[in-house]
């Protein structure tokens, strides 16, 4: 029998579409990448040889206010490398908002009234509808959803269409998780605004990285090489620490060493302004205008490897690959 918290967030269409693209990504057919997909506990894992690479929460459940509190937004797992390890961060802990990796501002304007998709509070959410593709394939796995950004009545603000790919990365032995994220107005001129502290695309490592404040940065070689979080405000003209083209995370989880590399499309409006905190989130933010005809595409890479911090000209490379994307 279908869960009750989920037949609100599934119609039953949604529900054997889902069930279908599961049965065609078994195991048997795809022996590299194939999903598992937990209808019940609205979770679906990509998985390759044995070993979890992300895992998509998009259960929604307001059956009580700790259920709606820890489902009030969809965000990606990551599993380590070698490991059947969640190294990315869940709801409550150090600022329960911040869950794996994610995408959000808290100032998003329409209509003459503003909703925070960052905090999630006042009753906007982002909802799970469907999915538009789960596949598995001998080099990489693949999902697409249609997620709704919604006010306290249920109604879309904006329709994002997200596809997020996962494959071996070749140079780190880790993963390589490709990032693309779709936004469609619903609501006319929509402003997306905030503060690089609280909107855009980011990354939070696991809460006993917040504990031992552990994290530290690499950056481009024409930038400050000091391991410590660079932690700056908005402010200037132009504002510090911006339009880096990509910076790295490292931290300690349970006795093993991640690295996180964050690249970032140069297409996409500028100043594109970078956040770190020793806490474990990093990612960046900017400042536009989602127009009524007109979606927004945004794009990342990410690569997730374990062991010892690479070479800052390694990263480079690896950046400089995924910026030919866009040439």
């Amino acid at each position: 029998m279908k869960s009750p918290r989920l037949s609100a967030a599934l119609p039953i269409v949604a529900v054997i579409a889902s069930l279908a693209f599961a049965s065609q990504c078994s195991a048997e057919e795809n022996p590299g990448f194939y999903w598992e997909n937990n209808e019940e506990a609205g979770e679906a894992t990509l998985i390759v040889r044995d070993q979890p690479v992300v895992r998509y929460m998009y259960a929604f459940d307001k059956s009580s206010d700790e259920r709606a509190h820890e489902t009030y937004k969809v965000y990606h797992h990551v599993f380590g490398p070698g490991s059947n390890t969640i190294i990315t961060k869940g709801p409550h802990g150090k600022y329960t908002h911040h869950r794996g990796l994610y995408v959000g501002w808290n100032k998003t304007g329409f209509e003459g009234t503003s909703l925070d998709f960052w905090h999630c509070t006042k009753g906007a959410h982002l909802r799970h509808v469907k999915f538009l593709e789960l596949k598995g394939g001998t080099q990489s796995g693949t999902m697409t959803a249609e997620i709704h950004w919604n006010d306290a009545d249920d109604k879309p603000v904006i329709i994002e269409e997200r596809t997020v790919t996962a494959s071996l990365e070749p140079d780190t032995k880790g993963w390589q998780i490709d990032w693309s994220t779709v936004l469609k107005s619903q609501r006319g001129d929509i402003t997306l605004n905030g503060d690089r502290q609280h909107a855009g695309f980011q990354f939070r490592a696991g809460q006993p990285v917040a504990d031992a404040n552990g994290a530290t940065y690499l950056r481009p070689a024409n930038f400050p090489q000091k391991p410590e979080a660079i932690q700056v405000g908005d402010k200037g003209d132009p504002p510090a620490h911006i339009n880096l083209g990509w910076f790295a995370m490292n931290y300690e989880l349970e006795g093993r060493r991640y690295n996180v590399e964050y690249f970032d499309n140069p297409g996409l409006p500028k100043p594109s302004l970078y956040s770190e905190r020793p806490y474990g989130r990093f990612g960046t933010f900017f400042k536009t205008t989602l127009k009524a005809d007109q979606p927004l595409e945004m794009r990342y890479r990410v690569v997730v490897s374990a062991g010892d911090k690479p070479a800052v000209a390694d990263i480079q490379k690896r950046a400089d690959r995924f910026v030919e994307l866009f040439q």
